[in-house]
């Protein structure tokens, strides 16, 4: 008797199916219009680089490829002088017969601004071993103006992470007074200036890796993140963490708040650069 009901309901289950699929699709059909457009994804991150004429391309999609269309975008951030550094001059152009284009966000001085974050990490490539990379992040946001161009897709704003590796170049030596510090002694350390930011990196000041700090936009704080300098003949790898840093004229002043291994830590210090 069961198996019997069971049958039954399985001939109406499949009825129900089938007539379902005779049926017009209820609701609005897109049509396609060329005039909405939409970000492709909810967030995006470029590189920026010495040679990309100051200016980061954003990609952004249309519906269709009929005649040209001008999208106004607007360009913000939660950060201090970001949307004074970054701007967005022009409107985004699809030229007709192209389903795609790009965002122009032209770029200033990135030393008027500070970055969300300075990444420092060894460099794989080094022949020394001592060669480190630093990366340096901006983000903001752009968004479509005009709602009324939003296409399907309905992604009306992108957030831009935008990051740039530092390229170097000599800037003299500089005068490393260490003696409340690691090393115990005074002595000049070669000094190297990044391109395009006030990033300045040590050229192993402690006989390993190179150190790097920033001047912030500010003209008096020094961010110097954590980072290996040393390698202790016992305890491997020293970090100089928890650093606090000032700049008055051209003496950078770091005080640490530890020199740490695995095992544990020797203590704080303070570091005293002398630029030149």
């Amino acid at each position: 008797m069961r198996k019997y009901k069971f049958n039954i309901m399985l001939v109406a289950l499949f009825a129900f199916l089938f007539s379902s699929c005779d049926q017009e699709p209820k609701g609005a059909i897109y049509s396609g219009d060329s005039k909405k457009t939409s970000f492709l994804a909810a967030s995006y991150s470029p590189a920026m680089t010495d040679t990309d004429g100051k200016k980061i391309l954003v990609p952004i999609g249309r519906t269709g490829t009929e005649g040209t269309l001008s999208v106004p975008i607007k360009l913000t951030s939660t950060l201090a002088g970001y949307t004074t550094v970054f701007t967005v001059p022009n409107p985004a152009v699809f030229e007709a017969g192209k389903g795609s284009t790009d965002v122009v966000v032209n770029y200033s001085d990135l030393a008027l601004i500070n970055p969300s974050s300075l990444a420092i990490s060894a460099d794989a490539t080094s022949s020394t071993g001592k060669d480190i990379i630093v990366n340096l992040a901006f983000p903001f946001k752009l968004e479509i103006a005009d709602t009324t161009l939003m296409s399907p897709n309905n992604i009306r704003a992108v957030s831009v992470n935008a990051s740039k590796k530092l390229n170097f170049e000599a800037a003299g030596k500089a005068l490393l007074n260490s003696v409340d510090g690691w090393y115990g002694e005074t002595y000049e350390v070669d000094l190297q200036k990044a391109i395009g930011a006030n990033v300045y990196k040590l050229k192993s000041p402690f006989g390993y890796r190179d150190v790097a700090f920033m001047i912030s936009s500010d003209g008096k704080t020094v961010l110097c993140p954590n980072q290996i300098i040393d390698k202790h003949s016992t305890y491997g790898d020293v970090t100089m963490g928890t650093v606090k840093g000032s700049i008055s004229g051209k003496v950078v002043t770091l005080t640490v708040g530890g020199y740490t291994v695995a095992a544990g830590s020797f203590g704080g210090g303070v570091e005293i650069i002398t630029l030149p």
